[in-house]
């Protein structure tokens, strides 16, 4: 509970006044009580020596029955108990005792009083009375010709009344200074701290962001001064707040819109600011403000970085990061804000632009190695043919096939990478339609029935003449091209390849199956990559490109499909492409939207196959 200046000032006077009268009750009791009973100790003591020497000329017999009238006379006269003791302890008189009594007394002989008892000096002690059931003040002396003891004793029971009622009266005066006290500071609170109420109800008005409550300046006195002090305060704080405010805005605004990822910690590596693109390529959710930087992010590299910003020394580092949506690759700046202010983290994601890289030297490097061996071959043999190879029609003739062969390759070469460049760069223009696959079948197969003939390759094709997809023509011929192509070139002469095609669930499944060696289990991940080649050597003999593969795949994506390649057994591969199945619902919207989809042209079960000519 917050408590004001008009409460505080109340419980502060109270507080005061109650210690204060505690510690003057306190004070008083003990030392009236102190002086009480040094006062009684002195009678006692006193009653105790006029015994002794009331008793010292005694001549009768120590006996109870004579002695313990003595005591009772004694006791009357004082009005205290007196006790009489011989030199053994036995009690042979007792004022507040009849005589038959005495004998089952105990031995008073060890008593503090009585073992303390000198002939001059009074032995005190103070107990509780077993005989009598209270609390006794005692007082011994010994006796002349220490024949014995007298004790006197008297009862500390009025002690302690008069001490109860003089409690009683410092309570009573305790509340009513407490009474009094509350009484005056509620009068000087409503005279000094009302002036104080209106100005501090104006600064909090002031602090709240009411600009237009002004702090009333009504004296010249110290309130008047600390009311002008806060009103010019108050207007220094406006303006303040104000140009606090745009700066803030300006940099959120600017810290927000940028595409790299920034954190800032102070100096105990507690996040103090983080932008949209942080949250996002680092997954921060949630408040973050106040947390630990390792706890935020867990990325070890980045707290040693802060480390090295926090020395007032700049860092920048190179941290891999896994992330739901991959690998990302991160460049990190970290700076100091200030001397022992804490540290600023700027993140770049240059996943791509590694990758980009990465892709640019692989690109450049297959190139290179792929136009050097025409090149070289060509200038060779041009260079033989004009050394005089010309003159000799025979082995010209065998020059200028080659030049032939690698310019062909050459040109394929420069084709297909004008193909990749126009499919990656999004430039392939393809037109979704549906399409008969069996008529695409048969103009893939006049596409390839030269390459057939010449390695005497017998194509099958087997595809039911309504199987639809959905693709674009040109895209479609072009995967199939490659891919059949691919078949003959690398299967045995003489060999089978398959072409066919089966409703696969909502797509359609198409394969292309040779009889060639197979790929192995590592390769087959790679296969659909640029320049890569299984038996490099065998390919560029058979003159591939390293492209086909690519553009196969590149397409496929394009139209939405996959592709991939399984083994065959017992040797060879099927590649194959999945696309989506086109339905009579598809095709009666097709139509009548005004298209039109091709058709296999003669309604029968297509199996064609391409023979090579014997000869």
């Amino acid at each position: 509970m917050q408590l004001g200046v008009r409460a505080k000032f109340f419980i502060v006077t109270v507080l005061i006044v109650v210690a204060v009268d505690f510690a003057a009750g306190v004070y008083l009791q003990v030392k009236l009580k102190a002086d009480h009973e040094a006062r009684i100790e002195d009678e006692l003591s006193r009653h105790a020596r006029a015994s002794r020497e009331f008793l010292g000329p005694l001549d009768a017999p120590w006996a109870p029955e004579l002695i313990d009238p003595w005591a009772d006379r004694l006791g009357a006269a004082m009005d205290t108990r007196v006790t009489i003791i011989d030199a053994e302890g036995l009690v042979l008189g007792d004022s507040n005792l009849e005589v038959r009594e005495l004998a089952s007394l105990e031995n008073h002989a060890d008593r503090p009083e009585v073992r303390s008892a000198q002939p001059d000096r009074c032995g005190l002690s103070t107990r509780y009375s077993e005989t009598l059931n209270t609390e006794m003040l005692y007082c011994a002396v010994v006796l002349e010709g220490e024949r014995g003891y007298v004790r006197v004793a008297t009862p500390l029971r009025d002690l302690d009344e008069t001490f109860e009622r003089l409690r009683l009266v410092l309570v009573f005066a305790g509340l009513l200074a407490v009474a009094l006290a509350i009484g005056a500071g509620s009068v000087a609170s409503r005279l000094m701290y009302g002036r104080l109420r209106a100005l501090m109800e104006a600064a909090q008005a002031v602090a709240e962001g009411d600009q237009s409550r002004e702090i009333p300046v009504t004296s010249s006195d110290e309130f008047g001064g600390l009311a002008g002090s806060l009103s010019r305060v108050s207007k220094e704080l406006e303006r303040t707040v104000k140009e606090l405010t745009s700066e803030r805005d300006l940099f959120e605004a600017v810290l927000q819109s940028m595409e790299e990822a920034v954190l800032a910690v102070d100096a105990d590596r507690r996040v103090v600011a983080v932008n949209r693109s942080a949250r996002d390529l680092l997954s921060i959710t949630g408040k973050v403000q106040g947390r630990l930087l390792l706890e935020v992010v867990r990325i070890p590299q980045l707290s040693d970085a802060v480390d090295t910003a926090l020395r007032g020394e700049s860092r920048s580092i190179d941290v891999n990061l896994e992330t739901r949506s991959g690998l990302h690759h991160l460049l990190v700046r970290a700076t100091p804000r200030g001397e022992g202010s804490g540290a600023v983290l700027v993140i770049h994601d240059v996943t791509e632009v590694r990758r980009l890289e990465t892709v640019r030297r692989d690109f450049v490097a297959n190139v290179s190695h792929e136009l050097r061996t025409p090149v070289s071959i060509i200038q060779a043999n041009t260079e033989t043919l004009l050394a005089g190879a010309l003159d000799e029609p025979a082995q010209a003739r065998r020059f200028l096939d080659a030049v032939r062969r690698n310019a062909e390759r050459l040109g394929q070469l420069i084709s297909d990478l004008l193909d990749i460049s126009r499919i990656e760069a999004g430039k392939y223009a393809i037109e979704m339609r549906p399409l008969s696959v069996a008529s695409v079948a048969r103009s893939v197969n006049k596409a390839v029935a030269e390459a057939c003939r010449r390695r005497g390759v017998v194509l099958e094709v087997d595809i039911e003449p309504e199987l639809q997809v959905r693709a674009d023509a040109g895209a479609l011929e072009q995967v199939l091209i490659n891919l059949v192509e691919n078949a003959v070139k690398y299967g045995p002469e003489g060999g089978l390849v398959e072409l066919a095609a089966r409703e696969d669930g909502a797509a359609v499944r198409i394969e292309v199956r040779d009889e060639g060696p197979g790929i192995a289990p590592d390769h087959r991940k790679r296969v659909f990559e640029r320049f890569y080649r299984v038996d490099p050597g065998r390919s560029r003999h058979m003159g591939g490109t390293g492209l086909g593969l690519a553009i196969v795949k590149n397409l496929t994506d394009v139209m939405g499909g996959d592709v991939g390649v399984t083994p065959r057994e017992p040797t060879g591969s099927i590649f194959w492409l999945s696309l989506g199945r086109v339905t009579e619902d598809d095709n009666s919207t097709h139509q009548a939207s005004g298209g039109n989809g091709q058709s296999s042209g003669g309604g029968e079960e297509i199996n064609i196959v391409q023979k090579a000519a014997q000869g």
